[in-house]
């Protein structure tokens, strides 16, 4: 049986024993059966003041939760990069999330009285939740791809849009599927005690003192359809902002370059002097030194945790060594992990870093000299092991792609290959190597025939 059937079946068993304990109980105003709530419901529609009721009470009810998702938004930023303002504000929302409803609607009536009583109430119930999904979104990006924007130069706004708002997104859809019913549900209690005109918790309280329960039953459904329409519609409109963003000529190419090291475009050298890296009471690196000629390609080799990527990691800037000095310029790193943006296309993961001389019509083309055309408007998360790697390293190449200055550093390249896909791709580097640099960690010697270079084997 279909799972939307079930539930059908599954609402109409409820439906009929609701019935059947109205007729037992035979008192309208003890228990209204569905059947008198649906006529009580229908004869309501039939008014035109019950739309000017359900609208002005929706406007109110969502006007406190946008408030809320934007001012909400904004805090759990400030929060997540600045922690002063986190401690500042964690005993204000603490005190909000703790204190009942009732003592804050009736401080505001006090305050401000009843006429804006609903929005005050469905804004303070769902601040704390979107301040809080926000600032845990954030938190959750993984440290990887804050690495990978930082080796490629991503703007602010690229971090912004396909890092950081995916992870947000997903934190924010499961919050506000909680807030969105206490918005309503907190907003109505909010209006039967202030009775704010036309609104759904005054027609409900006046049902109460004409003793109407199938009416009060029958508002009580409209405020529970409004409540299911409006959380599917927001929930909805997040579900899209998570959507793959297609990137843009103005979105593509590098935002933040480095100044050019020199006019000449000359392959740049890189002397390596006697750098040293410990972690913790593990020595990784000792007095390791290399001059490389401008142009080289090094096949950086070694037993596992010798340091190769270490080593790497130092050359790319994200690592100090403890000691020794490393003379090189930018760098564009393919890392041992594949650090994709899974949630976006593959030709997006590509574009956002793409050298920006080229057009898009040649990325694409590039692109598909070593994988198949039908992969690149996939997400990258529902890519094969060889595919992400071989994306990963385009993305590699195309950086700077026309510089000569800077340095490839490839960990790995060749991982998850098979042997007709290795040497199309060692091809596809030596194509697109463009003279600059190259320094590649592998395990494999016959790498360095198919690459050309030479075998730098690295000693403890």
């Amino acid at each position: 049986m279909k799972k939307s059937v079930r539930k059908v079946l599954i609402v109409c068993i409820w439906l009929f024993l609701w019935q059947v304990m109205a007729g037992i109980v035979d008192n309208d105003i003890l228990l209204a059966g569905p059947v008198e709530v649906s006529g009580a419901l229908l004869k309501l529609m039939a008014n035109v003041s019950f739309y000017q009721v359900c609208m002005a009470s929706l406007g109110r009810i969502l006007l406190g939760f946008v408030l809320a998702f934007i001012i909400g938004v904004l805090l759990g930023i400030l929060c997540y990069r600045f922690s002063l303002i986190k401690e500042i504000l964690e005993p204000v929302l603490s005190v909000v999330k703790s204190v009942p409803v009732a003592s804050f609607v009736v401080l505001l009536l006090i305050w401000q009285g009843a006429g804006n009583l609903s929005v005050w109430i469905s804004f303070l119930v769902v601040l704390p939740n979107a301040c809080v999904s926000t600032e845990n979104g954030l938190r959750s990006v993984d440290g990887r791809l804050k690495e990978m924007a930082e080796v490629f130069r991503l703007s602010g706004v690229k971090k912004a849009v396909y890092i950081y708002r995916p992870a947000v997104i997903e934190y924010l859809i499961s919050g506000m599927e909680i807030s969105i019913g206490m918005a309503f549900k907190s907003g109505a209690a909010a209006e039967v005690i202030g009775m704010p005109e036309y609104s759904i918790g005054e027609r409900i309280y006046m049902s109460k003192i004409y003793l109407d329960t199938p009416g009060l039953f029958a508002w009580t459904l409209a405020l529970i359809v409004l409540s299911f329409c409006m959380e599917k519609l927001i929930l909805c409109c997040l579900k899209v902002c998570k959507r793959p963003v297609a990137v843009s000529r103005f979105m593509s190419g590098q935002c933040k370059e480095k100044e050019d090291v020199g006019a000449s475009g000359e392959p740049v050298k890189v002397c390596i002097d006697g750098v040293s890296k410990t972690f913790g009471e593990k020595q990784v690196l000792s007095g390791v030194s290399k001059q490389m000629d401008g142009g080289a390609c090094i096949l950086l080799m070694g037993e596992s945790g010798i340091g190769k990527t270490t080593l790497m990691r130092i050359l790319s800037g994200l690592e100090k060594p403890d000691e020794g000095e490393i003379t090189s310029a930018e760098a564009s790193y393919l890392f041992q992990e594949d650090r994709l943006l899974e949630s976006e296309f593959t030709i997006t993961n590509i574009m956002l870093t793409a050298e920006k001389k080229l057009s898009f019509a040649e990325t694409e083309k590039i692109t598909t000299e070593i994988l198949p055309a039908e992969c690149l408007y996939q997400k990258a998360v529902s890519l094969s092991g060889g595919m992400k790697r071989r994306t990963a390293l385009i993305r590699t190449l195309l950086y700077r792609l026309y510089d000569k200055q800077t340095v490839l550093l490839l960990d790995e390249p060749f991982a998850g290959l098979d042997e007709e896909n290795k040497k199309k791709t060692a091809d596809f580097i030596n194509r697109y190597r463009n003279g600059r640099t190259m320094i590649v960690a592998t395990h494999d010697e016959t790498d360095a025939k198919l690459l050309g270079g030479n075998i730098w084997n690295i000693q403890k």
